[in-house]
């Protein structure tokens, strides 16, 4: 029998009310101080053994004798999960962070910029904002500018606005108007994804093929740049001095995109929460990740993960990016289809 069957409908309500005073209060929760702050109906001697048995289950364990419980992972998943299914105030709640952080159309790239920093302000967490993949980007244009004599920057505008800049260096002077019109030939019109067999006609130079060629394989290989962060100074802000050495952790992750990128990878569905252990990054255990993506017209775009303290109000971040996430996603098809009527 799966040991979560065997927690009964009261227990369930303890279990519930114990991680939610733990969040609020950030200490130990004895009975009596469930008995205080829930309608859980029964006496103090029957929270007590409802408790012990949550803890020989290992939703619950007791720091020492005397004290009252902690919620270990599988209380605070426990938790979560009870939270997700009762979260019918979503829309309520939404309407209110709209108020407050309105998204007007402009600029997609000071759109991002500004919902990242509005996500770290309404979370109090770090936040990491994956812009979209130039690769599912339609390119409107391709500029090459010489920055001196052997060294170039390589910018191509796509849709929306998204700008990306890729510096190259060549050993010996070139025509940059020429390899601009071939880019231009291969590239405009279309993403990345779809010009995988696409060729320059055959009355370009050799060196301009070869290095058009180049930069396209740059352009699919470069994500520096590619992630938005907000927030780290929050937790910083708002950390006791016990918990600086993990946060240092916290700041290593925010500032390692290699290692951001793996691990959002790994992540097959989202919306996800990872609740300590639960995400395998050694350093962080007594933190959360939340992680959502963004969409355009069904396909999806880039992905915002959210790292906060363990002890969170666990609905309260989650409303808000997914709040955020569906802003961005109505924001990418509108504007996407406003592009093509014009």
């Amino acid at each position: 029998m799966d040991r979560k069957s065997r927690i009964n409908e009261r227990q369930k309500k303890v279990l519930y009310c114990a991680v939610r005073e733990y969040i609020v209060s950030k200490k130990p929760v004895s009975s009596e101080r469930i008995l205080s702050t829930s309608n859980v109906r029964c006496s103090g001697a029957t929270i007590r053994n409802d408790m012990r048995k949550l803890e020989y289950l290992g939703y619950m364990f007791q720091p020492h004798t005397s004290a009252g419980r902690i919620p270990t992972d599988k209380g605070f998943r426990f938790y979560v999960e009870e939270t997700l299914k009762i979260m019918s105030e979503y829309q309520g709640r939404s309407s209110g962070i709209y108020s407050r952080y309105p998204m007007a159309h402009g600029d997609m790239e000071r759109i991002l910029e500004g919902a990242v920093r509005a996500l770290a302000r309404m979370v109090k967490g770090a936040v990491v904002l994956e812009k979209p993949s130039i690769e599912k980007l339609r390119i409107v244009r391709i500029v090459v500018t010489p920055i001196t004599k052997n060294y170039y920057v390589f910018s191509v505008i796509t849709e929306l606005g998204l700008v990306k800049f890729i510096p190259f260096k060549t050993f010996s002077r070139i025509d940059h108007q020429k390899l601009e019109n071939a880019m231009n030939e291969l590239l405009s019109g279309f993403d990345l994804a779809s010009v995988e067999n696409r060729t320059l006609s055959n009355n370009w130079e050799q060196e301009l093929l070869e290095m058009s060629e180049m930069l396209v394989e740059s352009l699919r290989d470069d994500y520096r740049n590619n992630l938005l962060k907000s927030g780290i100074d929050v937790l910083m802000n708002e950390a006791d001095d016990h918990q600086i050495k993990e946060l240092r952790r916290v700041s290593q992750l925010i500032s390692d995109d290699a290692e951001l990128f793996d691990f959002m990878e790994k992540i097959e569905t989202t919306p996800a929460i990872f609740i300590g252990s639960e995400h395998e990054i050694d350093g962080l255990e007594n933190f959360s990740i939340f992680v959502d993506s963004y969409c355009k017209q069904g396909a999806v775009m880039g992905r915002i993960l959210i790292v906060t303290p363990k002890v969170v109000r666990y609905e309260e971040v989650f409303n808000a990016l997914r709040y955020m996430t569906s802003r961005l996603t109505e924001y990418f098809t509108i504007a996407t289809r406003e592009e093509v009527r014009q």
